[in-house]
């Protein structure tokens, strides 16, 4: 049994080879309809022959354009004068340091998510500053974050906020 299938698995294979369909194919003497081409020389000598090989021309046409444009004058464009005081003044401007309140300022922006805040909300409101219990609740850190993890979430939202939410008493 089988045997069998196998066998016409490979019949199956196989009936590409056998198909009714042929492929239609070019005679030599189809190909060589083109009055005026020559098999025995180049491609291109062919195209030159019959007048069709241009490309040479486009190049060179292209090549005195070139030519032609480099040799006409440059055209200048005007500048205001500035003076060096002037200069040295913009350089000093865009040297400049911010000034410090603006630093610190970029520097106290933390970026929180909705679900931290969420989270260390309900934890310090329920555990205070008790890191270990805070890691063992799992209703309420989901995240479950390390006691080092809930400690540094509830400075950056201490830094973001700048006051930390009531504790339930």
């Amino acid at each position: 049994m089988a045997r069998r299938k196998t066998v016409k698995r490979a019949q199956k294979s196989h009936k590409h080879l056998f198909s009714r369909n042929k492929k239609i194919t070019k005679t030599q003497k189809e190909q060589n309809k083109i009055p005026g081409w020559n098999r025995n020389i180049s491609f291109t000598q062919n195209l030159n022959n019959l007048g069709m090989n241009t490309g040479f021309q486009i190049n060179q046409k292209i090549t005195n354009e070139l030519k032609k444009k480099e040799s006409a004058p440059q055209q200048y464009i005007e500048a205001e004068e500035i003076s060096i005081d002037q200069i040295k003044e913009l350089q000093r401007q865009a040297t400049s340091k911010l000034p410090t309140e603006e630093v610190e300022k970029k520097k106290n922006k933390v970026r929180m998510n909705i679900d931290d805040e969420w989270a260390i909300e309900g934890l310090v409101k329920k555990y205070k500053q008790d890191w270990e219990a805070m890691k063992r609740d799992h209703k309420l850190n989901t995240f479950q974050w390390t006691a080092i993890q809930c400690q540094k979430k509830y400075n950056d939202y201490i830094k973001r906020y700048g006051k930390c939410p009531k504790p339930q008493q």
